[in-house]
């Protein structure tokens, strides 16, 4: 069973894609805010995916996507966010797809599961080239 990460400030949120995702027989791994042990959480579940809120309380996503990407750079960061424009700066901000908020759990679906394919892609190529 595969782990994904998600970190979302609002619990309700948290609680749907939780449940979204358990659905699809994945594991979550769900936090409410950022917390400082961020990375020792990704170290610890070995999530193959984070679903990333972009407005979190004390940092933005985009300085905990760059410091998990300083630390796991071929771990899949997706942006949750409400801000209409995601889809045209998501990529400058670090983050390799986003899901706008509210998403449709059809979206949820295809987009994890195109990230995921591209990680197991990306590993393979990893393991190749070592």
């Amino acid at each position: 069973m595969e782990t994904i990460m998600v970190q979302e400030r609002d619990t309700a949120t948290l609680e749907v894609l939780t449940v979204a995702l358990q659905m699809e027989k994945f594991q979550v791994c769900g936090l409410t805010d950022y917390s400082d042990n961020v990375l020792d959480m990704i170290r610890l579940h070995h999530p193959k995916l984070v679903l990333l809120d972009c407005r979190l309380s004390n940092y933005s996503g985009k300085q905990i996507c760059h410091w998990i990407k300083s630390h796991f750079r071929s771990l899949p960061v997706i942006a949750l966010s409400c801000d209409n424009h995601i889809d045209e700066h998501y990529r400058e901000l670090g983050f390799d797809d986003y899901l706008k908020k509210p998403f449709d759990l059809d979206q949820l679906y295809y987009v994890v599961r195109k990230q995921l394919s591209g990680y197991k892609q990306k590993k393979k190529y990893t393991a190749l080239t070592l």
